[in-house]
């Protein structure tokens, strides 16, 4: 029983149909020729129930002999057509069992078809039908919250299969725009926060210029106007701050068959570099490949960002590993500081997120929500957590 509604469940539509379209041609022979035999039998029965009465009108005529004498044998025969016997009833419905007698088959075909065509359309395309215009007026009302379910493995099976995945890919693409546009808020909320502090500064000296600088020293125009060039310069490194930033988002992931070792032997010598007044310990764990498709550009940006943060909050050390597994390429950045406040481990990746221990500092809080957008942009990860200090895991797919 299994494998049958199996089989039902995995056949076509245009299988489907050639089923539906042999049983109704067979059961409309089968009941046509019922019918059929029937009315014939109807038409028998009326003639055996006249049949004594018109032998005993029939007359009877002697039969000579060859040589002319009498025989001992009659003829019948009758005088007139049986049916002038039938009542006017029976005549009716005589005729009228002959006339379905011939009517019945193409009356049967056309009422078996009729039937047919309903039930196919009941059976096969109803269901589907109706699955689908509701996904579609959901879509319509941007609603993504509902499945698209349908068992059977027929086309229109695997046309709402398809719709499933474009709904998911549409859910995807509505989340994914819903985030950017609240990164977005976010993103212009810390910078317009961080640019009221050297817009006051500016403003206040610039209104204490216009009013006192006849009345101050040389010295003191020239400290009030380093000031203000400093901030100046501060609002500058915002703007193209925003600019780099726009660009991450804008910018096209490009692969190409990049050498395990190689990378490994740059991210070596970037490292010698950046942490001069550290000791690195870099080490190398499992490597399934030696070749991947990946951008280098990409993962050297991510992995200086990291490095940099790593060489300001480390204590004496900084620990990397690297491993390419699952066609996945893994960076780990540790050190032996203190690590990440709770806080910072959801905030840090924010832009323009700053810990209480870096307020005064010139740094914009762009590293980590940099690092985020270029591993996410590769198909893959970064990730915050706490190992005997901070550790940073950066994952970039192939």
């Amino acid at each position: 029983m299994g494998k049958i509604k199996k089989f039902f469940k995995e056949k076509s539509i245009k299988n489907a149909f050639m089923w539906y379209v042999l049983r109704c041609l067979l059961i409309a022979l089968c009941l046509s020729l019922f019918l059929s035999w029937l009315c014939q039998l109807g038409q028998e029965q009326i003639d055996k129930k006249y049949q004594a009465e018109s032998e005993n009108m029939a007359h009877y005529a002697a039969i000579e002999n060859q040589d002319g004498n009498n025989s001992h044998g009659v003829l019948s025969y009758y005088t007139e057509n049986i049916r002038t016997l039938f009542t006017s009833f029976d005549l009716t419905v005589y005729d009228a069992l002959g006339f379905f007698s011939v009517a019945c088959s193409p009356t049967c075909f056309m009422i078996c078809i009729g039937i047919t065509s309903i039930l196919f359309y009941k059976k096969q395309l109803q269901k589907p039908l109706e699955i689908l215009e509701n996904a579609a007026n959901n879509i319509s009302d941007n609603n993504l919250e509902f499945t698209v379910v349908y068992d059977k493995q027929d086309e229109l099976g695997r046309l709402c299969r398809s719709f499933e995945k474009m709904r998911l890919a549409l859910r995807d693409n509505s989340i994914e725009m819903w985030r950017q546009v609240e990164e977005r808020k976010r993103l212009n909320a810390a910078f317009s926060h961080d640019l009221r502090t050297p817009l006051t500064v500016l403003k206040g000296q610039s209104e204490m210029l216009a009013k006192y600088s006849p009345k101050m020293s040389e010295r003191k125009i020239i400290e009030i106007a380093q000031m203000m060039q400093r901030h100046i310069l501060r609002l500058e490194q915002y703007v193209n701050t925003m600019n780099n930033l726009q660009r991450l988002e804008d910018r096209e992931i490009q692969r190409s068959n990049t050498d395990i070792v190689g990378i490994i032997r740059q991210m070596e010598d970037t490292a010698d570099t950046i942490c001069k007044t550290k000791k690195l310990v870099m080490q190398k764990r499992q490597c399934d490949s030696t070749m991947l498709c990946l951008d280098s550009s990409v993962i050297m940006q991510v992995y200086e960002n990291l490095l940099a943060n790593a060489v300001r909050f480390a204590d004496s050390a900084i620990f990397v590993s690297v491993s390419a597994k699952d066609r996945c390429f893994v960076i780990n950045v540790s050190d032996d500081g203190k690590g990440f406040t709770v806080e910072e481990l959801s905030e840090a990746i924010k832009p323009f997120y700053k810990s209480s221990d870096e307020i005064s500092q010139e740094h914009f809080g762009m590293g980590l929500n940099i690092c985020k957008i270029l591993c996410e942009k590769h198909g893959g990860y970064l990730k915050l957590e706490n190992s005997n200090g901070a550790s940073v895991t950066a994952a970039f797919r192939e």
